[in-house]
């Protein structure tokens, strides 16, 4: 871990190095295999951070006394929901033109459809793998079903909710639903802050710092710990969005399919390892906690934003993409609420999702 992170901090300072330079304004005829280079790398320091957040939020939750419910989805999830929330603001913000809400709407709508599909998909994939292995005895999550229909439940209504003012399309009803998802998503944290601990419940013992830095795992340093680890998060994802964005510009994709799919892939990132991880370690609870915690987060707050400072004129592309994250997170609550378990193969359903959605905006766009 140490020398990952070591590494991690040096890319980090190279980049840095290099874009206050000029070099990647200026060199505009950068190859493929040059972007595709710090893409890789940029993966890793996200990955890294990821390990460091989730290790530094497992030891807050444990001296907080929360139960794996809450700690998974409300200090993860918003944690990791960071990147992605940072994208259409920085669109609205910094943007130019056209591209300006197209991309701000695209991420705010990409980032819960991501979560609703390849993050389900991830985790769901891993387990089955596990169970493959014999490292598990069910292909199935053990996790806080009370506490996962709850978070499905209130990301189902946001969802609808915002499927049907979409149709609408009147700027003061816009408003006036931002406004209520807000007080929603208020409520949640409320509810969630309830969550009781299931038995069998445990959090790390030991908090990485203590081994890097030999450090003690007194509150200071696990604080010090899961920020670092948020602002690699953070810093990893941003590398990775500027070259997939530089990507997207060589290969000449459109501005809609770099804000619905490719920025979203990017800042999602932190859900999907983060969920692998927990997921590794038998955690379930955190592992889907933190996709359902942020699927609420990135359906009222990044949605309220929307509304509030966007026309929110949707196509039928953007209105497939609430619908297909609608549906699948129907497909799990339905299967939590009949047969009291969640079984790996209907997390897996969301890269059908992903997989028809694909092909809508390549095939039949």
């Amino acid at each position: 871990m140490r020398k990952i992170l070591v590494s991690s901090l040096a890319f980090i300072f190279i980049y840095l190095m290099l874009h206050f330079s000029g070099y990647f304004s200026h060199n505009e005829t950068s190859s493929y295999l040059t972007v595709i280079s710090f893409l890789l790398i940029s993966i890793a320091v996200i990955l890294s951070g990821c390990e460091l957040f989730a290790n530094g939020v497992e030891c807050i939750g444990d001296r907080l006394n929360l139960s794996h419910a809450t700690a998974g989805s409300l200090l993860a999830a918003v944690g990791t929901a960071m990147p992605e929330t940072l994208i259409p603001i920085l669109a609205l913000i910094f943007g130019k033109g056209i591209h300006r809400e197209s991309i701000a709407v695209g991420a705010i709508l990409g980032a819960p459809f991501m979560l609703a599909t390849l993050a389900f998909f991830f985790t769901g994939l891993t387990s089955l793998i596990l169970y493959l292995m014999k490292k598990r005895d069910k292909a199935v999550h053990y996790v806080n079903l009370s506490a996962l229909k709850t978070e499905l439940l209130f990301f189902i209504i946001a969802m609808i909710v915002i499927l049907i003012i979409s149709y609408i399309n009147n700027s003061l009803t816009d408003h006036i639903t931002a406004v209520l998802l807000l007080l929603t998503y208020a409520l949640f944290v409320k509810i969630t802050l309830n969550h009781r601990s299931e038995d069998g419940e445990e959090y790390t013992e030991h908090l990485h710092f203590s081994y890097i830095m030999s450090c003690p795992a007194n509150n200071f340093w696990i604080t010090l710990q899961t920020l670092t680890g948020l602002a690699l998060i953070v810093v990893g994802a941003h590398i990775f969005i500027n070259f997939l964005t530089l990507l997207s510009i060589k290969s000449g994709l459109s501005s809609l399919v770099l804000a619905l799919l490719l920025a979203p892939v990017a800042s999602e990132l932190p859900e999907k390892f983060n969920s692998v991880i927990w997921t590794i370690k038998g955690k379930d609870t955190l592992a889907l906690s933190n996709v359902t915690g942020a699927m609420v987060f990135q359906s009222t707050i990044p949605v309220s934003i929307g509304l509030i400072f966007t026309q929110w004129h949707l196509g039928h592309t953007e209105l497939l993409n609430i619908a297909f994250s609608l549906s699948m997170a129907v497909i799990v609550y339905i299967t939590i609420l009949t047969r009291k378990k969640l079984p790996s193969f209907m997390l897996m359903t969301g890269g059908i999702f992903y997989l028809i959605y694909i092909l809508r905006i390549f095939v039949f766009m």
